[in-house]
């Protein structure tokens, strides 16, 4: 499975339901399943701007699985701009649906870019919760 690492509280928020719009510099081809991993950087400002303890929240875990869809240059009328993201023209934006939380989350190290999760046992053996 392909994973995609973010900085807290990005991951957080898409793991919450509510960042369903992923923007980047760089467009991507591949449409599937992605696991979102918290890294262990955290933007403290973010964390507090949005809610959450930067002291608790969760580092170097998979949280949740999500389908990537589509990805889209701005602007789209895909990919309507919200406050959790740069929808500068020209960047992109990957539409991310059907949210799926795992009851706990999996310790992995994450990497740049998209990678490889190969822990496929470990979301089975996990409880999914939608």
């Amino acid at each position: 499975m392909k994973a995609l690492s973010l900085i807290q509280p990005w991951a957080s928020l898409i793991h919450d339901g509510r960042k369903t719009i992923e923007t980047r510099s760089w467009s991507t081809k591949y449409r599937g399943e992605l696991a979102i991993h918290a890294s262990m950087k955290v933007d403290k400002e973010a964390c507090k701007q949005f809610g959450y303890d930067p002291k608790t929240i969760e580092r170097g875990k998979i949280l949740c699985i999500v389908t990537l869809m589509n990805c889209v240059q701005f602007p789209s009328p895909l990919a309507k701009p919200d406050e959790y993201g740069d929808f500068t023209a020209g960047r992109y934006g990957w539409i991310l649906h059907y949210l799926i939380k795992l009851s706990a989350p999996i310790h992995a190290k994450g990497s740049l870019g998209l990678w490889n999760f190969d822990a496929l046992d470990k979301i089975k053996q996990t409880r999914l919760m939608k």
